[in-house]
């Protein structure tokens, strides 16, 4: 009896598992043939099986599910599937990870066949979220967020093939992030924001990108002791990385306390000595009128980077407003050829300056008022050198930027 029972028992859990599955096995079936009507067919028999409590949580139907919605994405303009496309890469995406993010007994077979549908179903969920970026819609960012935990989620299990693809389109795990971060950093829900990009950092994403994400949705809530936090916390982990050193940077400049940086910038220059950072220590110094001080730090960035323009602009104009104004006080008091030799000085001085501001001024990503700026102090520093010509040409660039602007 014993053995009967068993028996019994073991039949009846076959029948079971047999029943529990048919409707995945019938939605695997339908997409053998290639067909729209059977692509119907094999969405209509995999949400049975979504459905159903057996077989809603086994890896194969999540796997069959990413490949039918992933086609089903790919058909979206077929009239066969009007009404039945919306979201199905998002939805591809999701059946894929929760394929590979189950515990559960996975099949050789199967782990095999999904290297190659997570392409499908990431290429899915990729260009079906690309149209929010240029939608009005004031959920859109929230929906992207969506969209792109998944994308970052799958972008590990995609294959090589499929990597090297998207790399050759400039798409990278660290673009995904980035982007990611980004549409965070707007999603309506500021504890949302917040709990989104914490959760990349800590699974080990620091990454400029999104510490600066993060910062920024603190500052949103009015914490800015935490933004801070978070950034030298990254800034640690990132053994002071100089991009991640820019995002301190950005945040105090945010804030609107730049001078409690210049600590942090003068030990970061002993770590990484860079045109960027001596350009902000510059600065720093000019707010201190520590004005020496500052047209030696811009002068060395420029030494690192000569199309640093920034510094370029600065130093110019730094040139004309400060060091000019020891040799007017040294010319006042000379006389004869003494006097001779500081008005050479000064036109010197002047020449530099229209140097560094001619360099500035081949910036084209500067706007119209400082590009107006830099001709302003062109056209001067040209008088001041007894240049007409170029006094004239500057002078004329500058009433066609005013022109223009005010046209528009």
């Amino acid at each position: 009896m014993k053995s009967t029972l068993g028996l019994a028992l073991t039949l009846g859990f076959a029948q079971c598992s047999t029943a529990q599955i048919k409707a995945v096995n019938s939605a695997e079936y339908a997409l053998m043939s290639n067909t729209v009507e059977d692509l119907v067919i094999a969405k209509e028999e995999i949400d049975k099986a979504k459905l159903n409590p057996k077989t809603a949580e086994m890896p194969k139907m999540y796997l069959v599910r990413a490949d039918v919605y992933s086609r089903i994405a790919g058909a979206k303009g077929n009239e066969l599937l009007k009404g039945l496309t919306e979201k199905a890469g998002l939805e591809a995406t999701i059946s894929m990870n929760k394929f590979f993010q189950s515990t559960l007994p996975k099949k050789d077979d199967d782990l095999e066949t999904a290297s190659g549908l997570a392409g499908n179903s990431f290429a899915a969920a990729f260009n079906e979220s690309t149209p929010y970026f240029n939608s009005n819609d004031s959920l859109r960012f929230n929906e992207l967020c969506i969209y792109y935990g998944e994308l970052v989620a799958l972008y590990d299990k995609l294959d090589t093939s499929m990597s090297n693809n998207l790399a050759n389109n400039k798409i990278t795990k660290a673009s995904l992030m980035e982007t990611y971060a980004q549409v965070a950093s707007l999603h309506t829900d500021k504890a949302t924001r917040i709990k989104i990009i914490q959760g990349l950092v800590d699974q080990g994403n620091v990454v400029p990108a999104l510490v600066e994400g993060l910062g920024r949705s603190y500052i949103s809530m009015g914490d800015t002791a935490k933004a801070e936090a978070c950034i030298r916390k990254a800034l640690v982990t990132s053994n002071n990385d100089g991009a991640m050193f820019q995002v301190l940077v950005n945040h105090f400049v945010s804030i609107g306390k730049e001078k409690q940086l210049f600590n942090d910038v003068d030990k970061q220059i002993g770590i990484d000595p860079t045109s960027r950072l001596y350009y902000t220590r510059a600065f720093l110094y000019e707010s201190q009128e520590k004005y020496d001080l500052a047209i030696a730090d811009y002068k060395k960035a420029i030494e690192l980077d000569e199309f640093n323009y920034d510094a370029n602009f600065n130093l110019g104009l730094a040139l004309m407003k400060y060091e000019s104004r020891k040799l007017y006080d040294k010319r006042s008091a000379a006389q004869g050829a003494k006097r001779k030799l500081v008005e050479q000085e000064l036109i010197n001085l002047f020449t530099d300056a229209k140097k560094y501001l001619e360099r500035a001024l081949d910036n084209v990503d500067y706007s119209t008022t400082d590009q107006i700026n830099i001709c302003k102090a062109l056209k001067s520093a040209c008088l001041e050198i007894g240049d007409a010509s170029g006094a004239e040409k500057y002078g004329l660039l500058v009433k066609s930027m005013e022109a223009d602007a005010a046209g528009k």
